[in-house]
């Protein structure tokens, strides 16, 4: 472990000298010098890309195009957050966010093609109305009038001995006033991997050496329709989407004369239903309508095998769920939009999320929970362009929820939240953006944890906690943004965070092991990123460097000791290249994401990961077929995670009982895609 450590904090010295050295150059070359966007908006911090300004890196889709935006870190949401308000990214289209939440903004924006596409905006300064106000930057995807494309994507990739491929097609036609866009895909990914597995004692000994192999394959068709026009004086944006996945994976542990096998299989099915209806009310103001239901069923099957040969083995464990899971919101709200000193927002939302589970674990009686939260809540906010180059935005909302759970015998827990939210934004010039906030949320509680569930591989049981609340975060951050030249970009985010009722693994009073809410943690970041165009030396290169420091702390539930959070790792470092050559219509580049160790705390167990960095080369070009080419190799460097596992009995308060250590490994793998627009 001391050698693993030096090498680790060698690593890290060499990437913060790098990123300093690289810093420097950037903010003292007088080769770099300040030029005007390729167009400017009506006000000072909107810039305005056409579509002209992409064609030398060749997009295919919006997704391609919003990842070429100088100076621009895409955030793609998540859709595991609360309700409707706070899942958004930073990209909105036409001015709207997407009505969905199902796949985020990735799936949202990969199927809109690049000719679909008038322009894209980028707002700086928090200057937006609506569901990202106070966001410092947010992009705006433009489409064309009256689209009608068709474009596809062929993918292929081998791994060892594993084939895996994906197609895509995307139809976008007018039918009178309306837009339809359809999207229907098939991706099946997975991961050929080999290792070991080493055993020892309490007094050091190994007590046993496996090989070990892990195969996943991952299967999914999916099926995506957009119908957006004028309906009822407004415009109104519908939303459907279908997917269906067979999801295999399978750990196998073998020495000369006995194999071990965990086979899983998980079906899934989900769907999603949403609409969005915005009706202008005069004097810039609007109502904004938005309704979205989504579920997901989920039915896996987790073996424990074991027999002499690996085409021979018995059944010896089985465990079985079956789960569905929905969300259903209701929003209204009234904005206020155009460049008005002062613009409001207030509204109201409403949601319904449920868990119906079933599992069964041989040798143990069925269970079943049944999880249900009910949450409605008001908010409003206002946008103050308090001078040409300050915007402040501030406002509130109060939800109030409760959650039920069923199982032996019903349980109920009723919440209340204050969430406000101040953000202060200084524009001093157009290529400078500082921006410092001040906001309390609160997290969705995963339902999951509310129901046993087994890990049979790691040998690791979850009873279920049924008595947890929603996690809550108080964040103070400061960001700045500093652009220069056409591409060049230097940003700079530190934020700081107040928790509560954090979830760790804890042991529960009846004995069971499971998560528990945690009072208090805390965490703090700082982070920073730099793009520097490189023209001086190479022409056409691009250097993107990103160096980030976490430091976080909470108190051990088990032990009552002072603690990393757990699985948060407190340093990274990733550096791409990368080189377009227009005139020959060719790019090509290097990715490289430093290795990290992370720390997780399990009740009866504490684990260390160590991954190691990873090394991607690619190639594209849009020379043959009037399409694009992308050639991409991935784990260059080789592709490695090692877990060390100390083990305890009954749990972390008792006794150490011996230790393991899994190194899996990943091979090269080459991936090689098609994308043409028509």
């Amino acid at each position: 472990m001391f050698s693993l450590q030096q090498r680790t904090d060698r690593g890290k010295r060499l990437g913060v000298a790098a990123f300093t050295a690289l810093l420097s150059v950037c903010l003292s070359s007088k080769s770099v010098t300040a030029q005007d966007t390729p167009a400017q908006g009506a006000a000072p911090a909107v810039e305005s890309y056409p579509t002209a300004w992409f064609a030398p890196f060749s997009p295919q889709t919006a997704l391609d195009m919003v990842g070429r935006l100088p100076g621009f870190s895409f955030d793609p949401g998540n859709e595991g957050v609360r309700g409707y308000g706070e899942a958004g990214g930073n990209v909105l289209i036409d001015g709207k966010r997407s009505a969905t939440k199902t796949g985020g903004l990735t799936a949202a924006l990969a199927g809109i093609p690049a000719k679909a596409v008038a322009r894209i905006e980028i707002f700086r300064g928090g200057g937006v109305a609506g569901d990202q106000s106070g966001q410092s930057l947010v992009a705006n995807i433009v489409r064309a009038e009256a689209p009608r494309t068709l474009s596809g994507n062929l993918g292929l990739s081998r791994m060892d001995d594993g084939l895996y491929g994906s197609a895509s097609l995307t139809v976008i036609r007018t039918l009178g006033d309306f837009h339809l866009a359809s999207t229907t895909a098939y991706e099946a990914t997975g991961e050929q991997s080999r290792g070991r597995r080493d055993l020892f004692d309490t007094t050091g000994m190994q007590t046993r050496h496996d090989g070990l192999t892990f195969r996943t394959n991952y299967p999914e068709w999916s099926q995506r329709l957009t119908l957006s026009g004028p309906m009822a004086s407004g415009r109104m944006t519908m939303n459907l989407m279908l997917a269906r996945a067979r999801l295999d994976e399978a750990f196998t542990f073998h020495t000369d004369d006995l194999t071990d096998g965990f086979p899983k299989h998980t079906d899934r099915l989900r769907g999603e239903a949403g609409f969005d209806w915005t009706r202008g009310l005069g004097n810039d103001y609007s109502l904004k309508l938005l309704g979205m239901a989504r579920s997901t069923d989920l039915n896996l099957i987790s073996l424990s095998q074991a027999g002499e040969t690996g085409d021979a083995l018995s059944t010896i464990d089985r465990y079985e769920s079956r789960s569905t899971s929905g969300e259903r919101i209701l929003r209204a709200a009234v904005i206020r939009g155009g460049n008005g000193v002062w613009r409001p927002e207030a509204g109201v939302e409403m949601a319904w999320n449920t868990l119906d589970s079933r599992s069964l674990f041989s040798g143990h009686a069925a269970s079943r929970v049944f999880v249900s939260e009910a949450r409605m809540e008001a908010f409003g906010t206002l946008n103050w362009q308090a001078a040409p180059k300050w915007t402040v935005v501030a406002g509130a909302a109060y939800e109030v929820s409760r959650i039920k759970a069923e199982v032996d015998a019903a349980t109920s827990n009723r919440f209340a939240f204050v969430k406000p939210h101040l953000v202060i934004t200084w524009t001093p010039d157009t290529r400078s953006t500082l921006r410092l906030s001040a906001r309390r949320s609160v997290g969705q509680l995963s339902f999951g944890d509310f129901a046993a569930s087994a890990d049979l591989a790691q040998g690791t049981v979850s009873a279920g906690n049924t008595d947890l609340g929603p996690d809550s975060r108080t964040t103070l951050a400061f960001d700045y943004d500093r652009r220069f030249g056409t591409r060049g970009a230097f940003n700079l985010n530190a934020y700081s965070d107040w928790r509560q009722n954090v979830l760790e693994a804890a042991v529960l009073p009846s004995g069971g092991i499971s998560v528990v809410n945690v009072k208090s943690a805390r965490v703090r970041s700082l982070s920073a990123g730099l793009e520097l165009p490189v023209d001086r030396w190479i022409r056409g290169g691009l250097l993107k460097l990103r160096r980030a420091w976490l430091d976080t702390e909470v108190i051990d539930p088990l032990t009552g000791v002072r603690r990393a959070i757990t699985a948060t790792h407190p340093d990274e470092f990733a550096a791409s290249f990368r080189q377009d050559l227009p005139w020959v219509r060719l790019s090509w580049g290097i990715d490289y994401i430093g290795g990290y160790q992370a720390r997780l705390w399990y009740a009866d167990e504490t684990r260390l990961q160590d991954h190691a960095a990873e090394l991607r080369l690619f190639l594209e070009t849009s020379r043959f077929f009037q399409a694009r080419l992308r050639v991409e190799v991935n784990g260059l460097s080789g592709l490695r995670n090692t877990y060390y596992r100390d083990l305890y009995t009954p749990n972390r308060t008792g006794a150490w009982n011996g230790s393991e250590v899994w190194e899996i490994r990943t091979p090269v793998s080459l991936a090689v895609s098609l994308s043409r627009t028509f």
